[in-house]
C-alpha cells in the first residue's frame, strides 16, 4: 500500500494528466483585444449589463432577533477595454453597481471598482505599472454583519522576464491602502482595520503543457495599521500552484502553500501554517458541471482582542443541463472563523471563539442565445456564533440576468 506522501504525489500527477487532456483539438489564443465585442481602431471594448438580483431579502441587517425584510434590486455594468499603441498595451476594467432597497433607504449604495494596467511588450521583457480603486458600501467578508463603506486603493509595478520558451518570471511589488468608515452605533472599523499593506516578490510560471501551467509564488508581506500599531506585522508566503486552461478537461486554478505572519507586538498571536485557494470545475459528458472551491486564508478581525481569524472553507455547485437552453443548479458553502486571541496588558482576555457560516441554495436558468442568461435563485444563509447578536438566519432570492452588449 502506498504511503501518504506517495498517494498525494500520485493524486497530483493524475490531476495534471486529466487537466492536460484537451477537450478540443486546439485551444484558442488568449488575447483580450481580439476577443472583445466592439473594436474602434486601436480601442476594443466588451461591455455587459448585469441584473444581479431582483427579489427579496428576509434579513436585511443580518439580525439575530426581529429580522427586517425588504424588496431589493442590485444591478451592475462591468466594462473591459483594451487600447493598443506601438508596443504598449493599456488594459482597463471598470465596474459600476447600484444597490436599491425599497424600505430601508440607508442600505442603498453605488459601488465602483476601477483597474488600469500599462504593459510594454519588448523582446524578452514586459514591464508594467498599474493601479486600482474600489469604493463600496457592502459587507467586506463574512465576519461583518453591517454594510460598511470602505475604500481600497492600490498601485503596483513589475516586469515579466521570459527566461525560456516555457518559463516566465514575474518580479513585482504592490502597495494597497484600506480605509473604513465607522457606522452609527456600530463598531469602530477604522480603528481596527485601516492599514497599508506592501507585497514584494516574484512568481514563476512554467507552461507544462499547452493547457496546464505550473506556478510558484514567493513574496514578502508588510502591514502597518493607521490607528492600532499593535497589529503591525511582517511575514511571507510560498505558494506552489497550477492553472488549467478553460479548454482542459479540468479547468480552474489552485494554490496551496505556507504562510508566516509575525505580529511585532509581544503577546499578540502569530501564525505559521498551511494556506491555499482552489477553484476547479469539471464537465461530465457536456451536460453536468461540477465546481469545487477549497480555501484556507487569514483575515483581520474588527475586534480589538481578536486581531485575526483563520477561515477554512469549502463550496460545491452542480449545474445540470436539462433540455435545450434550460439548466438547474444546486449549491452550498461552509466556512469556519477560527479567531486568535491577544494576550497583552490593557486588552481583556477573551474566551476561545469559532463561528460557523453555511449557505445552501439553487436555481433555474434559461439561456437566450450566447449573450443573455436569465436565472431564478434562492439561498438560505445561517451563521452560528457564541457572541450575542452575531448569529442569524436569512433567506434571499430573486431573478438574475446577464447580457453582453452587441
Amino acid at each position: 500500500m502506498l504511503s501518504r506522501p506517495r498517494r498525494l504525489t500520485a493524486a497530483f500527477g493524475l490531476l495534471l494528466a486529466l487537466a492536460a487532456a484537451p477537450a478540443r483539438a486546439q485551444a484558442p489564443a488568449a488575447d483580450g483585444w481580439d476577443a472583445a465585442r466592439w473594436r474602434f481602431g486601436p480601442l476594443a471594448v466588451t461591455p455587459k449589463v448585469e441584473l444581479k438580483n431582483l427579489g427579496w431579502d428576509s434579513n436585511v441587517f443580518n439580525e439575530a432577533d426581529d429580522p427586517k425584510s425588504d424588496f431589493t434590486v442590485t444591478a451592475g455594468a462591468p466594462v473591459d477595454w483594451w487600447f493598443r499603441f506601438g508596443r504598449a498595451r493599456l488594459h482597463g476594467v471598470d465596474y459600476f453597481e447600484g444597490v436599491y432597497f425599497a424600505t430601508y433607504g440607508d442600505q442603498r449604495a453605488f459601488n465602483q471598482r476601477h483597474e488600469l494596467t500599462l504593459l510594454v511588450l519588448l523582446n524578452r521583457m514586459r514591464p508594467y505599472v498599474g493601479g486600482s480603486y474600489l469604493s463600496a458600501n457592502d459587507r467586506p467578508g463574512y465576519e461583518i454583519n453591517e454594510r460598511v463603506h470602505h475604500l481600497d486603493r492600490g498601485v503596483n509595478g513589475g516586469v515579466v522576464v521570459r527566461l525560456t520558451s516555457r518559463l516566465d518570471l514575474d518580479v513585482s511589488g504592490r502597495r494597497t491602502t484600506y480605509d473604513y468608515d465607522d457606522t452609527p452605533g456600530g463598531a469602530s472599523y477604522s480603528t481596527t482595520l485601516d492599514r497599508r499593506a506592501d507585497n514584494f516578490g516574484a512568481q514563476a510560471r512554467y507552461r507544462f503543457t499547452p493547457l496546464t501551467t505550473l506556478t510558484l509564488l514567493a513574496d514578502g508581506v508588510r502591514e502597518r495599521f493607521t490607528e492600532l500599531p499593535i497589529r503591525d506585522n511582517n511575514g511571507y508566503r510560498i505558494l506552489p500552484g497550477v492553472e488549467f486552461d478553460p479548454y482542459a478537461l479540468v479547468s480552474g486554478k489552485a494554490q496551496v502553500g505556507y504562510r508566516k505572519l509575525d505580529i511585532l507586538t509581544p503577546g499578540m498571536p502569530d501564525f505559521s501554517g498551511l494556506v491555499g485557494n482552489a477553484e476547479l470545475a469539471y464537465v461530465l459528458r457536456g451536460m453536468t458541471r461540477f465546481a469545487v472551491g477549497v480555501s484556507r486564508e487569514l483575515f483581520f478581525s474588527y475586534e480589538v482582542g481578536r486581531p485575526f481569524y483563520v477561515q477554512p472553507g469549502f463550496t460545491l455547485s452542480v449545474t445540470q443541463q436539462v433540455r435545450g437552453p434550460w439548466d438547474v443548479q444546486a449549491r452550498g458553502g461552509w466556512y469556519h472563523f477560527n479567531y486568535q486571541e491577544a494576550d497583552i496588558p490593557g486588552i481583556e482576555p477573551l474566551p476561545e471563539r469559532i463561528d460557523r457560516y453555511r449557505t445552501f441554495g439553487g436555481g433555474v436558468g434559461y439561456r437566450v442565445g450566447r449573450d443573455i442568461r436569465v436565472g431564478i435563485n434562492i439561498d438560505s444563509v445561517r451563521r452560528d456564533s457564541v457572541v450575542p447578536g452575531q448569529a442569524y438566519d436569512a433567506v434571499r432570492g430573486g431573478m438574475a440576468v446577464t447580457y453582453v452588449l452587441k
